[in-house]
This record gives C-alpha cells, structure tokens and sequence, in this order.
C-alpha cells in the first residue's frame, strides 16, 4: 500500500514520516482544522493494527502538500525534486567506489568507455 513499508524501517515508524506527521499538525493547528491530520492518523493506526506496516515519508507528503496550497498537478515533480540531489549522490557514489548507496549490487560492466 503506497505510503506504507520501508524497506529499512520495516519495525518502526520512518523518522521522516514524523517530522512530516508533526508538520501537517501544525498546518491543522493554523488552519482551525483538524479532520485531514485525525483521517491519517487513523489510517495510519489501521494499517499498523492490520498489516503490521508503518507510514513512511510519503504517507504524510501529500496531506502537508494540501494543507500548504500546492496544486495536485505539482505533487509529482515536488516529490521528484526534493528526491533529485540524492539521486546525484548515489550515482557519484556509484561511480567514485562501484557501490550502491545500499549495497546490494556492484555494477560488472565496462568501466571508462567514451561516449559516442
């Protein structure tokens, strides 16, 4: 279920999630509104009584997304963006050591071939 399971914090609450957690909270807080925060905790409740899983960051991406006036058609590239500068990381790691941030693969290929 999409907002839900990481793959590193399979026993826990992703410690992103809460810091957007309590960033929607306080959009609710402002706003006099508390319906959208309550619906996800109870989603949230549900899933870990249910499945066992936890939310992960975005889980609570797109209630904060909401509450902060960004149209629904920006949430796609919002996400990308903010994932961009990690992506580059992994990929100067890749090269500089032929390891994967997560190490589970090592690239066999061919190594300093020239573009065409």
């Amino acid at each position: 279920i999409m907002g839900f399971g990481h793959r590193v914090y399979m026993k826990k609450m992703d410690p992103r999630a809460l810091i957007m957690k309590e960033a929607l909270q306080q959009l609710c807080d402002k706003a006099g509104d508390h319906r959208l925060y309550e619906m996800c905790e109870a989603g949230e409740w549900l899933m870990e009584k249910e499945k066992g899983l936890y939310p992960n960051l975005d889980y609570y991406a797109a209630p904060v997304y909401w509450m902060l006036g960004i149209p629904i058609p920006l949430y796609t590239p919002v996400f990308f963006s903010a994932r961009t500068s990690g992506l580059c990381a992994h990929v100067i790691e890749q090269h500089s050591n032929n390891r994967l941030f997560r190490p589970r693969v090592s690239y066999m290929g061919p190594r300093h071939q020239a573009e065409s």
